[in-house]
């Protein structure tokens, strides 16, 4: 196999130019900025590529996976090799756009590191001594241990631990633990439970979100990375323009909300600066200037929202309402003070969100993830409601869904029955954590207690928890606890490495797979993702793999499944097919299957507003800015703990706020407010908050492997291959710390090394990492390439949701 190197190539690229126009010293520059690394320039070897014509290539439009996002690609094939990632020109979100990591997505199908077929550990755990075994074996030996687990009434016991599924591999995963019988399908937090839940609770609807970019006249973007982790990527960036340049005499203004300055804040008409954590006093204090200047939308506070005026219930109780909360507590001067946002910026940009109708007001990970972040979030879209932007062009839209076929109901057997009455063992839906779908963070305590009982089979999918997880160290510990471990994934990750069994899955441009859309356009979106090369090695879609082991056990188990996923997936997609609307209408099956691949998706637009019921489905049919279904679900917990414990409503109500660790009190717990961020360290003795972000070419944990996305990693800071830390100017010369100087990060949980880059962007007191780095594992490129901050964030929560608070951390520098 032939090989260059970076240095060959540039020497030999300068000596090809005239008039010396790269000089030697220019190379030294490049070398310097990353690590030399060499390249094969021989074609790959791909199965199947000697049933290709010489020259011969070929046009498969597909859906990239390099990040949630899944936009549209179409790759060229030339003798059955896959040689060119482009955007799909007429997918409705990125038309024909891609971002460097969609571009980049070869070096994920033909990375050297890829774990070539199953595998069954023979060594002491995390040791790496590996067996190569058949598919046939693997699946005999899970399906057998499996069974008899289900056999002595054990079936909670197992549990899957799940990352990005795509399409319908959350249902099928979702069917096939229903019909094995375990309650544990956890999903590894993303930080946007907290966003979720306020959906849920203000509308009804736990939903993801669109905006009508387009249309609208004004954004007030809070804490979320809008141009470089907004997804998907593709679609945001050219929203950007269309905003800024799309309409002749409009141009829609960007208020980038942030603890730092970043790409998004310096792409923004306007950059502040607040506090970690206190997003939502700042949203209250522009509640408090538009309802005191009599700025709000009146028709619609009046006729589609409840909760906004004080009210009594039937019952003749008085509770206070959020125009009296917002009004008495958050005035622009005691605002300014909790987030450091100076009045009069507060007393401006309220009167101009409120004036340049329609707007938005948006939030993502870096507000919903908090010990506080379903507050925030609620408080964040009560500015939405305020000036009527829901649902309207220019506004705030539910992601609608396309109209797939329900799979049939599944029977279920005694053994089932049994096992799904089990807690689930991360406590998610308990009185520890009332409103969580999932706790993952809890896992570790919980598998090193036995509570609430003994887990005997954890599989992994597209989820590396020793890399992502806050204090990593506990969830080691944990993984020593666990009798057998399965992982899906197709590179050998630092959970995989600590693995039993690894059954690898093909990479997203070998396999079938519907994706649907997390939240764009509104309308329905559906994408298609099919392999446009074979397999290159003995992987096998994970989908099949578990319809495999739910024939192996046999039973109801296996009578729920067809014979493979991709049978699954058309049969669902039938549904579609039959509704004949949208952007594909052939009634017979195998036509419509042809359009689909063809055009790569299916989508229906326009979009319809004004849907209310579609839009609003809480209790009292509004938009509840006192959630009644928050009440209703606080008021079924208390009488459990009233009739348990033998106390009154009042002291059990007391009791359960208490152990939620809430500060709010009374009707405040029912509406937007500020919840101060609980810490992790004492102030005086770790001054700094800690705050990680993601950069562009972070592709969710798997760009560390990636050279290509690792030379353009830090272009904010022209960085690449190793993480820095940002730290203001004064901080840095308080403590004597020069830049590009390294030391060390101290929080109570442990220490970490980086090297600090001084930067006027970031806050007093605030340190920035990006996350990316600090692999112990993975592959050539990820390994031992810096630290990974996780090892010392400790483990807050918000206790309603069950999220991890990312940013409670409190941290000290101690030069090296």
């Amino acid at each position: 196999m032939s090989k260059v190197t970076r240095r060959t190539f540039l020497k030999s690229a300068s000596a090809a130019l005239l008039a010396g126009s790269m000089t030697s010293c220019r190379i030294e520059e490049l070398l310097e900025e990353g690590w030399p690394e060499e390249y094969e320039i021989d074609k790959p070897p791909v199965p199947g590529a000697d049933e290709w014509s010489l020259g011969e290539e070929r046009y498969y439009k597909s859906i990239c996976l390099q990040c949630p996002g899944g936009c549209g690609i179409q790759v060229r094939v030339v003798e059955g090799r896959a040689v060119k990632i482009e955007g799909n020109p007429i997918y409705p979100t990125n038309l024909g756009g891609l971002c460097p990591k969609g571009q980049n997505g070869l070096q994920v199908l033909y990375d050297p590191d890829r774990i070539r077929g199953p595998m069954k550990r023979v060594g002491e755990r995390g040791e790496g001594k590996w067996q190569s075994i058949s598919w046939e074996q693997a699946i005999k030996e899970l399906g057998t241990r499996l069974a008899k687990l289900r056999s002595k009434g054990e079936s909670h016991r197992v549990a899957v631990i799940g990352g990005h599924y795509r399409g319908h591999m959350g249902p099928l995963m979702d069917r096939f633990l229903k019909v094995y019988g375990s309650p544990n399908n956890i999903s590894h937090d993303l930080g946007m439970e907290g966003a979720m839940s306020a959906h849920y609770f203000m509308q009804g609807a736990k939903d993801y979100f669109a905006y009508d970019w387009e249309n609208t006249n004004y954004i007030l973007c809070f804490g979320t990375s809008l141009l470089e982790a907004g997804v998907p990527a593709a679609y945001r960036l050219r929203m950007y323009g269309q905003m800024h340049r799309g309409r002749p005499g409009i141009r829609a203004k960007l208020v980038q909300i942030d603890i730092r300055y970043s790409i998004s804040a310096s792409k923004a008409d306007k950059w502040i600066g607040v506090k970690p954590g206190t997003d939502g006093a700042l949203a209250l204090g522009l509640a408090h200037v538009i309802i005191r200047d009599n700025l709000y939308d009146h028709t619609f506070v009046k006729n589609y929202t409840f909760g906004f005026d004080d009210w009594r219930d039937d019952s003749g109780k008085e509770h206070v309402g959020f125009k009296h909360l917002v009004i008495e507590q958050y005035p622009p001067e005691k605002v300014s003070l909790i987030t450091g946002v100076p009045t009069k910026v507060i007393e401006r940009t309220a009167q101009e969100f409120a004036s340049h109708r329609p707007g938005i007001a948006i939030y993502g990970r870096g507000i919903s993830g908090q010990s506080n972040g379903l507050y925030t979030c609620m408080a964040v879209h009560s500015l939405n409601a305020l000036i009527g932007s829901l649902d309207i062009p220019g506004g705030v839209m539910i992601q609608r869904r396309p109209p797939f076929k329900e799979w049939w109901e599944p029977t279920l057997d005694a053994g089932a029955i049994k096992g799904l009455k089990q807690p689930r063992i991360d406590l998610a839906g308990s009185e520890t954590f009332p409103f969580a779908s999932s706790a993952y963070a809890t896992l570790p305590n919980n598998i090193l207690a036995g509570y609430p009982y003994k887990l005997d089979t954890l599989f992994l999918y597209y989820t590396n928890p020793l890399f992502s997880s806050p204090q990593i160290s506990r969830y080691y510990e944990a993984f020593t606890k666990i009798p057998f471990i399965v992982s899906f994934s197709p590179f050998l990750d630092e959970s995989t490495h600590m693995a039993d069994l690894i059954l690898p899955d093909h990479t997203y441009l070998e396999r079938w797979e519907d994706d649907e859309i997390p939240s764009s356009t509104g309308y329905p979106l559906l994408g298609i993702r099919q392999p446009v090369v074979k397999p290159l090695y003995n992987t096998r879609h994970t989908g099949d793999v578990m319809i495999a082991i739910a024939k192996a056990i046999g039973g109801t188990v296996g009578a729920a499944f067809l014979d493979n996923y991709l049978d699954m997936v058309r049969d669902a997609l039938e549904g579609i097919r039959t509704a004949g609307r949208g952007s594909i209408q052939e009634k017979e099956p195998q036509k419509f299957w042809a359009a689909l691949l063809d055009n790569g998706g299916w989508w229906a637009p326009p979009y319809s507003f004004a849907q209310w019921q579609e839009v609003i489905r809480t209790p009292s049919r509004k938009f509840e800015f006192y959630s009644l279904l928050m009440k209703l679900k606080i008021d079924e917990l208390v009488q459990r703990i009233a009739d348990r414990e033998g106390l009154t409503h009042e002291k059990a109500f007391e009791q359960l706020i208490e152990k939620l660790q809430l500060s709010g009190q009374g009707d405040e717990v029912f509406m937007p407010h500020y919840e101060p961020l609980r810490f992790i360290g004492d102030e005086k003795e770790y001054p700094f908050l800690i705050n990680t972000y993601k950069v562009m070419p972070h592709a969710e944990g798997r760009g560390g492997n990636q050279p290509h996305l690792q030379e353009i990693f830090g272009l904010q800071h022209s960085k690449s291959w190793e993480p820095w830390l940002e730290i203001h100017p004064e901080d840095a010369h308080i403590l004597g710390i020069e830049d590009e100087e390294r030391v060390w990060v101290e929080s109570p949980i442990g220490r970490v090394q980086f090297k600090a880059l001084i930067f006027e962007g970031a806050q007093r007191h605030v340190l920035n990492v990006p996350f990316e780095y600090g692999h112990s594992s993975y592959g050539r490129w990820a390994r031992n390439r810096g630290e990974n901050l996780n090892k010392i964030i400790g483990t807050e929560f918000n206790y309603l949701t069950g999220n991890v608070s990312w940013g409670s951390t409190r941290v000290r520098l101690v030069k090296v």
